[in-house]
């Protein structure tokens, strides 16, 4: 028994080494994702983008109860073609500085200019202005209810402390200790030989 027990610990010893080491790589591609997805797009009023896929968050509750205030949206830019009544697009007119999202509830063919009727689930009445293929942003392909608050969270100077600047040192002493256990268990042994004759020499002098 003594000696299963003996044979068991290296076992479960290499199993947390990996263990440890997939949780550092995992949280190192974390931080990498965050890093892009805040810093990417960062100019004017451009969301994150990754892959023709951009992050927003919802600011009111026009697409309530669908998703509301706080939610976070990833939409896909799409060709106006693929785009069908009931899709949900977020689009940003000419002169408007931020994104709106809302349901497509009908589309005009005019001409061969696709433009889509919109409205937000919340209102009784369609948007005034119907929106254009070239005024899409993007179809929305998921929607994560109160996310938002967090990712808006994550994008401030604390949240950046929080989420990647204390995690990246945890990573790195981390490392630090596993390479000085490592040097510590691998440094070679004196020779007794060398060590004895050391002493005699000094006996001598």
């Amino acid at each position: 028994m003594t000696q299963q027990a003996e044979n068991k610990k290296p076992i479960i010893k290499v199993i947390l080494n990996i263990l440890s080491n997939v949780l550092i790589g995992v949280m190192g591609l974390f931080i990498i994702y965050m890093l892009v997805t805040m810093f990417t797009g960062r100019k004017g009023n451009e969301p994150p983008a990754i892959l023709n896929h951009s992050i927003y968050i919802v600011r009111s509750n026009s697409m309530s109860p669908t998703f509301k205030t706080g939610s976070l949206l990833i939409t896909k830019k799409v060709d106006g073609r693929e785009i069908k009544i009931d899709d949900i697009i977020t689009f940003r007119k000419k002169n408007d500085s931020l994104s709106t999202t809302h349901r497509v509830v009908a589309i005009i063919e005019e001409d061969n200019v696709r433009k889509f009727v919109t409205r937000g689930d919340a209102n009784n009445v369609d948007d005034p202005i119907p929106v254009a293929e070239n005024e899409v942003l993007g179809k929305v392909t998921v929607y994560i209810p109160l996310l938002g608050y967090v990712f808006g969270f994550i994008r401030t100077k604390q949240g950046i402390i929080l989420v990647i600047v204390i995690p990246a040192l945890i990573i790195m002493i981390t490392q630090i200790i596993q390479l000085l256990r490592y040097k510590k268990e691998n440094k070679p042994e004196t020779p007794k030989e060398e060590l004895n004759t050391g002493e005699d020499m000094n006996a001598g002098a």
